[in-house]
């Protein structure tokens, strides 16, 4: 009786280990295929603090660049210098090198000081392919001023997801950018 109960246990064991084993085996596979599926799936954050820094008169920061992948979707949000009425004079420029354009930025209010620091935020995406390609985030002065950072001056930025640049979304040449704050 005592072999009996013992060879029992032991049984017991072995089947718990292999049930482990192929759970451990099935969700590894799962994973795997899941990655497949959603290659194109990222999550990449870049902190820029500025503080201390300048930016000069009708001049630019180049911040973010996945080229030779579009960013398919992901978010920017920026705490910059503002006035009495919530407006930054400093575009965020996003696009593909070197036709970047100003982001159409919105305040978010609650997190702003009106007359010193506001921050903004806003959705990028690219979209079909060939059409409004997403490679490269920049910081514009348009202004004839130049602009020093103070305390907590930053732009975050996150990309979710890439795909490769395509034919039609090919890289154009060295970066430029339009001058107007549109």
């Amino acid at each position: 009786m005592k072999n009996h109960k013992m060879q029992t246990l032991t049984l017991v064991t072995i089947l718990i280990a292999a049930l482990g084993s192929t759970s451990i085996l099935f969700a590894s596979s799962l994973q795997y295929s899941n990655a497949q599926e959603e290659k194109n799936v990222v999550r990449d954050s870049q902190t820029i603090l500025l503080e201390g820094m300048s930016l000069p008169s009708k001049d630019y920061i180049h911040l973010y660049d996945t080229t030779p992948y579009l960013i398919v979707m992901g978010h920017i949000a920026a705490k910059l210098p503002c006035d009495s009425n919530n407006k930054t004079s400093l575009n965020v420029l996003i696009g593909q090198a070197p036709a970047l354009k100003p982001a159409d930025l919105e305040l978010v209010k609650e997190l702003s000081k009106p007359g010193t620091m506001c921050i903004y935020h806003v959705d990028i995406e690219s979209g079909p392919q060939g059409v409004n390609p997403i490679t490269d985030i920049a910081l514009q002065n348009p202004t004839d001023n130049e602009v020093k950072f103070g305390p907590t001056a930053s732009v975050v930025i996150g990309v979710d997801e890439i795909s490769p640049v395509t034919k039609t979304g090919e890289s154009k040449g060295n970066m430029s950018m339009d001058n107007s704050t549109h």
